[in-house]
């Protein structure tokens, strides 16, 4: 089973009518799973003529999976909505630029706790799949152990010196 999955991203500007100084932001709007990772490194492209705002297509990036990941992954794959993280950099007035993908949920918090840009967005079922055979194949989940209860009555006895 292959350890990486290339993916490219998709940002966009959203325009804001409520704001007085900011005409908008720039965010991930989508994903594209599949295709080739460029050795080469990250690279944007528009997706149609270049206006303010254009969405860009960023490729040349992968997500990879780490064993000591895989708790993590689990609980991505089953809760209600599946995530794709993508942690970005952003300079001032220029589209985010994805250097992250992940499906980890604590990867992306300890990015989040750091004050970086981390966006997420539904993962395709592409990536669903493959990350759900990773975990079947890597992680097998804790039995809950049930705790037992102290006899509190003879707790309380001892304490107080009766028998």
């Amino acid at each position: 089973m292959r350890k990486a999955f290339p993916v490219s991203i998709i940002v966009g500007f959203q325009s804001t009518c409520d704001k007085r100084w900011e005409s908008g932001y720039w965010k991930v709007t989508g994903l594209v799973a599949g295709g080739s990772a460029a050795r080469e490194g990250i690279h944007r492209q528009p997706l149609h003529a270049a206006t303010e705002g254009t969405p860009y297509l960023w490729t040349g990036l992968s997500v990879e999976l780490h064993r000591d990941d895989a708790e993590s992954y689990y609980f991505n794959i089953i809760s209600d909505t599946p995530r794709v993280f993508v942690i970005c950099s952003q300079q001032e007035s220029e589209p985010l630029t994805p250097v992250i993908v992940t499906l980890s949920y604590d990867e992306a918090a300890s990015y989040m706790e750091t004050d970086e840009v981390v966006e997420s967005v539904a993962m395709p079922a592409e990536l669903y799949r493959w990350v759900e055979q990773y975990v079947l194949e890597n992680y097998l989940p804790e039995k809950r152990k049930k705790r037992k209860r102290d006899n509190w009555k003879e707790a309380d006895s001892d304490r107080s010196g009766r028998r």
